[in-house]
């Protein structure tokens, strides 16, 4: 159950930076780019290359109890989007300007250690998840399919 909910809360402030991200990437490149296009940390497919999307839905039921894997928010954000130029559904009035709680960019590395060390975000607190490296890549090749 501790695993869990450690999962629940990382996958929420992950959800969260994304969410915060998109929307300036958007307002910031709109004029220049596509609206589709996506900054290199989120191309980064190095982690859920070497993952099976169905093994990671398997372990991301670890984390329904705090996130959904829809934009529907629970304890912490649905993780719907979080690899995509606009992300998440974040809550009214929190921003991370594109990046993860912890002040990084959103990329597959960044939010696996997210997920492995857990921190303080605006919503809440995420606690650490321990999981195996090919855990991990399971994980992130199931995000990957939430859109």
């Amino acid at each position: 159950m501790k695993r869990l909910s450690a999962w629940m809360f990382v996958l929420f402030l992950l959800a969260l930076i994304a969410g915060c991200g998109g929307n300036n990437q958007a307002a910031s490149s709109s004029s220049s780019t596509a609206s589709n296009e996506l900054p290199a940390a989120l191309l980064d497919t190095s982690i859920s290359a070497k993952g099976n999307a169905q093994r990671g839905q398997a372990i991301f039921g670890q984390c329904q109890a705090c996130h959904a894997a829809t934009k529907d928010m629970l304890v912490g954000p649905g993780l719907a989007g979080l690899f995509s130029a606009n992300g998440p559904a974040l809550p009214k009035g929190v921003d991370y300007n594109g990046l993860l709680p912890n002040g990084k960019e959103r990329s597959e590395a960044n939010v696996a250690e997210w997920i492995h060390t857990g921190g303080n975000g605006k919503i809440g607190y995420m606690p650490p998840q321990e999981l195996t490296d090919q855990q991990m890549a399971d994980l992130m090749a199931y995000l990957r399919t939430l859109n």
